[in-house]
């Protein structure tokens, strides 16, 4: 057997999962994916998913979990007149602080600001 061949083969299935992987989280944008849900998923072991995810896309596994809620929360804040709290809760931030202190983060403004700036 050509273990180029099988490298090969191993790298497009790899490829795959991670592919699979990326729609599942984008697909749950209102539930708080943790690593270890993203190792039952796959079938693989949390450290050599979080290795693996990272090599083939330039981002971490947690990170690119909580930047899809945050995206999917910012399109909430403009297209919706609820609660900045309830945006929180629905995309599964532990409490309105922990929602806004990484709202900041990422977007360099509360998500008051956010929704108030998007809207004008």
């Amino acid at each position: 057997m050509n273990v180029s061949v099988s490298v090969a083969n191993e790298k497009v299935f790899t490829y795959g999962v991670i592919r699979e992987l990326m729609r599942w989280i984008e697909s749950n944008p209102h539930r708080r994916i943790t690593v270890d849900d993203c190792a039952e998923k796959t079938g693989y072991s949390k450290w050599y998913l979080q290795r693996y995810f990272h090599a083939v896309t330039g981002k971490t596994l947690a990170a690119f979990c909580r930047e899809k809620r945050l995206v999917s929360s910012a399109r909430m804040l403009v297209e919706d007149n609820v609660t900045i709290e309830y945006v929180a809760v629905q995309h599964g931030f532990s409490s309105h602080d922990t929602f806004h202190k990484t709202f900041v983060r990422h977007y360099g403004m509360t998500p008051g600001e956010f929704r108030q700036k998007c809207r004008q």
